[in-house]
């Protein structure tokens, strides 16, 4: 053999190894051979191991709060006799069960299902094909893999799936093995446009409000998981964005993807989670409560005012100080816990001679509660170096915001009777109560 030949046989060998991965890693191997080992296609109905599980979705339209004060219609799937929500009701299975997913369109549109992840489907029950209005069809497949899957409307997927047409789909294991974790929490993550028309022909959003199981922050209720606890968390994307999920004083182990298990599960505080993705986190409970929160600034913020969108707090034990004592010092640990405004009972009853003013200065409304009769002109003005934003809560609940520039000085009739509340916009620590009488 000359050289050349020699050169070229190494080359070959070399870029061979690169290819196909160290020799002597028989584990990376081995995955690649039972993936190749795999059976694909379509898996008869007949061959369920487990049980026969019905299921029934209707689909309606709602109105929903999905921030304070803003309401939005949805497209909302939900068991017949049950209030449709978005998400919709979680379907959970086990492994080797016969699923038959009934679809009710009492809708006034074309609707599919379609069992997002599920593999052993056939073409027909991949949810593509529309079912019409006044329509029934079932879906039927074998849950033959475990992990975290989801359903969701097929038909014009880019508005149908936007309306809220999705929910959680659980498979879990035939073996019913010990669960390292105590309990479950699934976590399905979207993003809305409040100013979406569903009527129009084209459907082109433009997100300005992140959910978590359909609502944002501060409506996201705290995610308890106590000290010495272990907590399974689904998350789920259903939305159009990218979400850079990222969580305070505790790491999480990354165990599944897509529902399958990896077969080195890491460590991580911060998942990077796109449009479909489906992730399985391990949590362990600790003292306080700590932000999860969606690092993608723009997407933790309601209309964009910070805080807001995907931000809510994991809740453990009480709060420890640096010492290792109960902190009875700390906070809530949320911009949005405004606290209880002090009581006006033994304050003057003020009108407009009085000429009723309230400064803002260092951070705080002075002073921060006020008794006024009806009808009474009230003034805020501006004595702090940065601007702020006057949001001001009449006692029918109807919200109006207005700037409080730098040196400026704005003032509002209160002309109806029971507590108006105020707080400013970017800085919600701010706050104060007015007693109309």
């Amino acid at each position: 053999m000359t050289r050349l030949a020699v050169l070229i046989a190494v080359l070959a060998v070399l870029i061979g190894s690169t290819v196909a991965g160290p020799p002597s890693d028989p584990g990376r191997r081995g995955l690649i051979d039972r993936f190749l080992r795999q059976p694909v296609g379509t898996v008869p109905v007949h061959r369920f191991t487990g049980e026969v599980r019905n299921f029934t979705l209707e689909v309606h339209r709602i109105q929903a709060e999905i921030a304070p004060g803003v309401n939005v219609e949805q497209w909302a799937f939900g068991f017949p006799g049950h209030k449709p929500r978005v998400p919709g009701p979680e379907i959970r299975v086990r492994q080797g069960d016969l699923v038959r997913l009934t679809l009710r369109n009492t809708f006034d549109q074309p609707h599919t299902i379609h069992p997002h992840g599920i593999i052993s489907v056939a073409q027909r029950m991949d949810g593509l094909d529309e079912v019409l209005p006044g329509q029934s069809f079932t879906y039927e497949f074998v849950a033959t893999e475990a992990g975290t899957f989801a359903y969701h409307c097929h038909f014009q997927t880019n508005l149908h799936l936007n309306m809220g047409m999705y929910g959680a789909l659980i498979v879990e294991p035939a073996d019913r093995q010990a669960r390292m974790w105590k309990t479950e929490h699934t976590l399905i993550l979207d993003d809305w446009d409040s100013r979406q028309n569903p009527d129009n022909p084209v459907h082109k959003p433009q997100a300005n409000y992140f959910l978590v199981n359909g609502k944002a922050s501060p409506l996201i209720p705290d995610l308890p998981i106590p000290p010495g606890d272990v907590s399974l968390l689904r998350l789920i994307n259903m939305g159009y964005a990218q979400h850079a999920m990222h969580l305070h004083g505790v790491t999480f182990l990354v165990m599944a993807k897509d529902g399958h298990d990896l077969p080195l599960p890491y460590e991580a505080d911060t998942l990077l989670i796109a449009p479909g993705e489906r992730y399985d986190l391990l949590v362990k409970g600790r003292d306080g409560r700590f932000v999860f929160h969606d690092h993608v600034g723009p997407h933790a913020t309601n209309d964009g005012v910070y805080p807001g969108g995907i931000h809510f707090m994991v809740k453990g034990a009480e709060a420890l100080d640096q010492h290792g004592r109960p902190d009875k010092q700390a906070g809530q640990g949320n911009a949005h816990s405004h606290g209880a405004p002090p009581s006006s009972a033994d304050l003057p009853l003020l009108d407009d001679r009085n000429a009723p003013a309230i400064r803002a200065a260092g951070f705080k409304f002075t002073p921060a509660v006020l008794r006024v009769k009806q009808g009474t002109k009230v003034s805020w003005t501006n004595a702090d170096f940065v601007a702020h934003g006057l949001v001001l809560r009449a006692p029918d609940g109807t919200e109006t915001t207005r700037a409080l520039s730098r040196g400026g000085n704005i003032s509002s009739v209160l002309d109806q009777k029971g507590t108006y509340t105020y707080r400013c916009l970017p800085h919600p620590f701010m706050t104060g109560s007015i007693r109309v009488e």
